[in-house]
């Protein structure tokens, strides 16, 4: 066995606890390295008169190009546990235990791991409707014009080619007109781009926190809008822009105007006075954008006020929730009181994050609920889009994102494949539908909260920003109808089966020559299977059953033939079969 590869470590992803009587254990080991993991454990201050211990063989969850990783969840009443883990093969039994290895079976309290206490308070709870959600993300000025009273000077006519300065007049009376429209596709939570008063058409440069923009609404829009979506049991998910704000953001234009006066001038990093707004400034900003100066998030005057806007909103318009700008960029002492006053306030509100890699850092508990899986993004454009990774790859990259996380967190990533911030998936397909309708798939059957971006559901394209932050079409002869019928349908199924909101995730098949892969969800006594066939041929895939089985997108039921069924998958699409 490679003893270097084994990774474990105490209170962290690989150790934590689920409720205040599971504890769930984790360990990495070289891929295929493992014949089988017995995870031992035993209550620390009876042990040492009763000598008596518990096995559990753990189970191996994930498989990255690397490692595996075997996971177990011990149920207990003790005080504190102490565990080691058994590695067993053919030839020898070794034994891991606090770091160490060793051909003995330890025996002695300070040999083995330890976990403490399970506190409440540290366990990471997520809120319980994520699971169920399907989030339509919503660029507000390019949705629906509903009120043209509003509108911006010089707004251009809705089916105008865009750049980064056009308005089209998108408003919040447009989303609240539309919204039948998403509650007949199936969507329970909206998640908008920032709606607060700003200088651009995407309004991630803030000039005041505590105003809807005068171009989408006011106040009491947003309230009718977050009222109209209850009803429909709809939530509402708003954007935070706290690492950076505008340029006319009142402290930052004092800063401007005082300079080294200035009470605000802590509340930015600046490097030289007088403050000249330019491309290239002496202030710290966001992207070396002049027009979005950073917000120094370590200064208490900044934290108190920035906590503030996140509770008046939920408190004022009852927003059921986050997602923060450039979280990455901002501190971690910063996101834990913004996490403790957001969930004060709410406790069901949903935090999620824009980090664009690995985001466990983010994602103990203390912070964040959830990540934008950009992750997941680039597993599903580099194996249907682009075609540069085959099944077996695409798996491994799928299985390595739960490798990564606790597993609240890992249930309810935002699983995207395009959002305002990139080329649509259609376009990166060269226009492929097909391509389109296997992402969607995988979007709707993995594990995590499939995010829709609008008007993918009818086939929109465009290139990186500012081409896919097109107007929405709503003339339906324009729509690909049948494309959105078909998101529907997997909606649908997916609010259906618990299997897919609540159940476990697990690789039954990468074939790297067929260019096939295929799961398993299964939740309590359901199971269901999914197979993507990534080839331009129509293949078939053979499946051990008891029963008939049924194919939940065509409604075709296969009946067994020596217990087995074969399954037939069309070229470039998925099918997900209820076993």
């Amino acid at each position: 066995m490679l003893k270097e590869a084994v990774y474990h470590k105490i209170c962290s992803d690989y150790a934590y606890a689920l409720s205040r009587e599971e504890l769930l254990i984790k360990i990495r080991t070289k891929k295929n390295d493992a014949e089988k993991i017995n995870l031992i454990y035993l209550d620390k201050y009876k042990y040492p008169t009763n000598k008596e211990t518990f096995t559990i063989v753990m189970k191996k969850m994930a498989s990255d190009n690397l490692f595996d990783y075997y996971e177990a969840v011990i149920k207990h009443n003790f005080i504190s546990v102490n565990y080691f883990f058994e590695f067993i093969d053919g030839k020898e039994t070794l034994y891991y235990a606090n770091y160490l290895f060793s051909a003995e079976q330890p025996e002695d309290g300070q040999e083995f791991f330890n976990f403490p206490v399970m506190d409440e308070k540290d366990i990471f709870l997520v809120p319980e409707w994520a699971g169920e959600a399907v989030i339509y993300q919503i660029f507000p000025e390019r949705f629906h014009n509903g009120d043209t009273s509003n509108d911006p000077a010089e707004v251009k006519p809705w089916d105008s080619e865009v750049d980064r300065q056009i308005m089209l007049g998108g408003d919040l009376q447009g989303i609240i007109d539309k919204l039948d429209y998403i509650e007949d596709l199936g969507i329970n939570a909206i998640y908008m781009t920032p709606v607060f008063k700003a200088g651009s058409n995407h309004k991630y440069d803030t000039y005041d926190y505590f105003q809807i923009d005068p171009q989408f609404g006011s106040l009491e829009t947003l309230k009718e809008l977050v009222d109209k979506a209850h009803k429909r049991n709809i939530r509402v998910i708003l954007d935070a822009v706290f690492n950076h704000s505008g340029v006319e953001f009142p402290p930052f234009r004092d800063v401007v105007d005082n300079g080294e006066n200035s009470e605000y001038r802590d509340w930015f990093h600046i490097r030289k006075f007088p403050v000249k707004i330019k491309e290239e400034p002496d202030y710290g900003t966001f992207a070396y954008g002049g027009h979005m100066p950073k917000l120094m998030t370590g200064n208490e005057a900044v934290k108190k006020y920035l906590i503030d806007v996140a509770t008046y909103w939920i408190k004022e318009a009852d927003i059921d929730g986050w997602r923060l700008d450039v979280a990455d960029e901002a501190g971690h002492h910063f996101w834990r009181e913004f996490r403790k006053a957001v969930k004060a306030v709410k406790p069901d509100a949903l935090i999620a994050g824009e980090v664009w890699y690995e985001s466990s850092a983010w994602l103990q508990g203390d912070q964040f609920d959830s990540v934008m899986n950009y992750v997941f993004t680039d597993a599903v454009k580099n194996f249907v889009a682009l075609e540069k990774i085959n099944a077996k790859e695409f798996g491994e990259r799928i299985e390595s994102i739960r490798g990564l996380y606790k597993l609240p967190a890992y249930n309810a990533l935002w699983n995207l494949i395009g959002s305002h911030d990139t080329a649509r998936f259609l376009t990166l397909s060269q226009g492929d539908v097909r391509k389109l309708r296997l992402a969607a798939f995988i979007q709707f059957t993995f594990t995590g909260i499939p995010m829709i971006y609008y008007g993918d559901e009818i086939g929109m394209t465009g290139g990186s920003d500012p081409e896919c932050r097109k107007g929405m079409i709503w003339d339906t002869g324009k729509q690909n109808t049948e494309l959105k019928e078909y998101y529907k349908k997997l909606i649908s199924i997916r609010k259906d089966n618990k299997e897919l909101t609540h159940g476990n995730f697990k690789t039954v098949l990468a074939d790297e020559a067929r260019n096939i892969y295929g799961f398993r969800r299964s939740f309590k006594q359901k199971c269901m299977e999914g197979y993507i066939n990534n080839m331009d041929a129509d293949q078939w895939v053979l499946i051990e059953v008891s029963k008939s089985a049924a194919d939940l997108l065509t409604g075709k039921v296969y009946k067994p033939v020596r217990g087995r069924i074969k399954v037939h998958i069309p070229a470039k699409a998925g099918v997900i079969i209820k076993v």
